[in-house]
């Protein structure tokens, strides 16, 4: 990785500790979870849906898209009672098996951004448009690459600007705003 310098070039060298990778199980646990709130809002659309529909389909006879109306219902009904987040993940065993005690060079340019860990050959590179969510907590940085690749960077490591800096300039770059997230009471 080339040093340079410059407005908008953030840069970082650290070590994944288990101080971190226990902040991102905390945080991929919660972002997994459904609120109570939210349980009780498709809980009760997909009922009164599923009434209505059901009652439209059996007064009025077969219809493509009440029958379709129907199922979507049925589909919130799923969700509001499934337990989707408490389901075993491989995804928390993958990122502590190969990122623990390993160090890591994290670059922010005006190109994208760009991660090679330690005793790999390639590194992993991202341009900004890429980048499908920003996640925060107070000790760090988690910018999704896809559904389940995050890249991870501690916000004390951050260098060539202050962490505040760094959000600002990716939330600019990336035309999206950083989810926060409070993962100390787990």
């Amino acid at each position: 990785m080339s040093e340079q310098k410059g407005p908008g070039f953030f840069h970082a060298s650290f070590t994944y500790t288990d101080e971190v990778l226990s902040d991102f199980e905390a945080l991929y646990l919660q972002k997994k979870e459904i609120t109570p709130a939210t349980r009780v809002a498709l809980g009760a659309l997909g009922l009164a849906g599923a009434i209505y529909f059901g009652y439209t389909l059996y007064n009025e006879g077969f219809q493509f898209t009440r029958v379709g109306y129907l199922l979507i219902c049925s589909i919130l009904l799923v969700v509001a009672f499934s337990r989707a987040g408490k389901r075993p993940d491989d995804t928390l065993k993958k990122y502590r098996k190969h990122y623990l005690n390993k160090g890591a060079a994290f670059k922010v340019d005006d190109s994208g951004v760009e991660l090679k860990l330690e005793g790999q050959q390639s590194y992993a590179r991202s341009r900004f448009k890429e980048i499908y969510g920003l996640y925060e907590t107070d000790l760090c940085f988690y910018f999704v690459i896809k559904g389940k690749a995050y890249y991870i960077l501690p916000k004390a490591s951050v260098e060539g600007g202050t962490a505040e800096e760094l959000r600002k300039y990716m939330q600019k770059k990336c035309a999206k705003r950083f989810l926060q997230y409070d993962v100390s009471k787990q």
